[in-house]
């Protein structure tokens, strides 16, 4: 009986790893359509942002459940330290089974580290178009403001401030 369960973990703990995967396979995908939409598309980037944030809470999800199982592998096996990992757990497997389980175990940690700099890079691109958008702005309001210290011909009376000609000044 013990020994079912102990089966029956493992090939959860399987499932979940693949799950993961796929997970992190379709958060690679959206985050490199995610940068086509920053340079190209922008009305796309929200709702892409929308679709990752749902992957983000799935894989939360799934990280728990992993977490779950490890903890009752390793309570099975008899393993009692507070943090018990993966990798911990392999020399109690069979090696088939070890090996298919760390294969899977790195390939969502390598995943995981490519989907953070995908990630990092379409942030460092974003702030760098909202850069380029707000000085391009201030360029534009510029044009309308006049100079402090203008005179009008009319009736030379001093402006030190302008309303901006309807122009909001914000970022």
């Amino acid at each position: 009986m013990l020994d079912d369960e102990f089966t029956n973990n493992r090939l959860e703990l399987e499932q979940v790893l693949v799950r993961q995967f796929r997970v992190l396979q379709e958060m690679n995908t959206l985050t490199r359509t995610e940068r086509d939409a920053l340079l190209s598309d922008p009305e796309q980037v929200l709702r892409i942002v929308e679709d990752k944030e749902a992957m983000l809470d799935s894989l939360g999800l799934l990280e728990d459940q992993c977490r779950n199982i490890v903890q009752e592998l390793s309570l099975g096996l008899g393993l009692r330290t507070e943090n018990t990992s993966i990798r911990q757990l392999l020399p109690f497997l069979k090696p088939e089974d070890a090996s298919r389980i760390k294969n899977l175990s790195e390939g969502v940690s390598g995943l995981a580290s490519q989907t953070r700099e995908l990630n990092r890079a379409n942030q460092a691109l974003a702030i760098t178009k909202l850069d380029w958008l707000k000085a391009t702005q201030d360029f534009l309001i510029s044009i309308f403001l006049p100079d402090a210290g203008y005179r009008s011909p009319k009736g030379g009376v001093r402006h030190t401030e302008s309303t901006g000609l309807g122009v909001e000044f914000r970022a």
